[in-house]
C-alpha cells in the first residue's frame, strides 16, 4: 500500500478491499501521474496489486502482460513510469515467495532486465527490484522512527463511501475488519473513532524490518551500498521529483529520501552492464520444500 500510495489509510492487515468492485478509495501515485498527463503502464503475470484500487480495472489499456513488457522494452515503447509484477500463484510462481523455487524468480528478473537492456531505452532507464517482506532473515538493526503519513490512526480508517463524514478518521466504512478485530488485538485499549487513539499504542511512526532494494541502471554506481535510510515511498519521492514537480501525497513520501546517492547521472558508470541469462529450474525440481 505504501509503495503505491504512501499510506494504508488506517488499515493494519493485508485483507483485500471490502468492496471488490470499487476497491480501495484513497489516491495513488497513478492518479497523480494521470492528472499530470504522465504516461504509465502496469505489466503483470496473474495479478496486479494495483487492481486492489478497483477504479483502475476500468482502464485496461494501462495494463499489459509480461510478453507485452518484453515487446515494448525491445521496441522502445515503454512509458515513463512502469511497474512489473511476477507470477504469484501456481507451479509457475516466480515471486521469490515460498514454496516457489527462487531460481524461477531470478530467471524472471533476468528476462525483464535483458529485454530492457536490448532496447533503445536502456540508456535512460532505472529499474528497482524490491520486496514486500524481508524473507525471514534476521535483521540486527533496530528500525528507525518514521514520519506519520497522515492523521489516521490504526483501525480508524477514512474513505469516500459517504463524504464528507466518511473522509474523517474513523468515518469510513471500508475498514471494518481492521477496526473491529485487528486494532483491538494490536491495542487492547482501542475504541473506534471518534474516541481518541490511545497514546501508548503502536501507530504508523516506525519502519519495519529492512528489505532488499536493488537498483539497476546505466547511472547506478558500481558496487555501491547506500547507507541512507529509505523506504517504499522513496520510490514515490523519486517519481514525484522527476515527473510531478516534487508534489507529494502524504507526509511519509514528502519526508522520504529519493535515494539519489546511489546514482551518477552525469557519467553513466554502468552503461555497459551485462545481464547474464539465468537458468530455469529443471522440470523435476520440486522447488523449496518450506512454506
Amino acid at each position: 500500500m505504501y509503495l503505491h500510495s504512501a499510506q494504508s489509510n488506517g488499515r493494519i492487515n493485508n485483507d483485500f478491499p471490502d468492496d471488490l468492485v470499487n476497491g480501495f478509495t484513497w489516491p495513488t501515485i497513478y492518479d497523480h501521474l494521470d492528472a499530470a498527463g504522465i504516461e504509465r503502464r502496469a505489466y503483470y503475470s496473474d495479478l496486479s496489486f494495483i487492481f486492489l484500487w478497483g477504479r483502475f480495472l476500468r482502464q485496461p489499456q494501462l495494463f499489459g502482460g509480461i510478453a507485452d513488457f518484453i515487446e515494448d522494452a525491445r521496441s522502445g515503447r515503454l512509458p515513463p513510469v512502469c511497474s512489473v509484477e511476477p507470477t504469484f500463484f501456481g507451479p509457475a510462481g516466480n515471486d521469490d515467495h515460498p514454496p516457489h523455487d527462487f531460481v524461477r524468480g531470478q530467471a524472471f528478473i533476468s528476462t525483464i532486465l535483458r529485454a530492457l537492456g536490448e532496447g533503445p531505452q536502456w540508456s535512460r532507464s532505472l529499474v528497482v527490484i524490491t520486496y514486500d517482506e524481508h524473507g525471514g532473515f534476521y535483521d540486527h538493526a533496530a528500525q528507525p522512527a518514521a514520519p506519520l503519513p497522515d492523521n489516521i490512526a490504526p483501525g480508524q480508517c477514512a474513505d469516500n463511501s459517504n463524504p464528507p463524514a466518511s473522509t474523517l478518521p474513523g468515518g469510513g466504512v471500508s475498514c471494518t475488519h481492521s477496526s473491529t478485530i485487528d486494532a483491538p488485538a494490536l491495542c487492547p485499549e482501542f475504541l473506534p473513532a471518534p474516541a481518541p487513539y490511545p497514546a501508548d499504542c503502536a501507530t504508523f511512526n516506525q519502519y519495519g524490518v529492512r528489505l532488499p532494494f536493488i537498483a539497476i541502471s546505466p547511472f547506478a554506481k558500481p558496487h555501491y551500498v547506500s547507507h541512507t535510510v529509505g523506504d517504499h515511498t522513496s520510490l514515490l519521492a523519486l517519481i514525484e521529483k522527476r515527473f510531478l514537480g516534487g508534489a507529494s501525497m502524504t507526509a511519509r513520501d514528502a519526508a522520504a529520501d529519493t535515494l539519489e546517492d546511489m546514482f551518477d547521472f552525469d557519467n553513466s558508470p554502468s552503461a555497459d552492464l551485462t545481464i547474464p541469462t539465468a537458468p530455469l529450474p529443471s522440470a523435476s525440481d520440486p522447488g523449496c520444500p518450506f512454506s
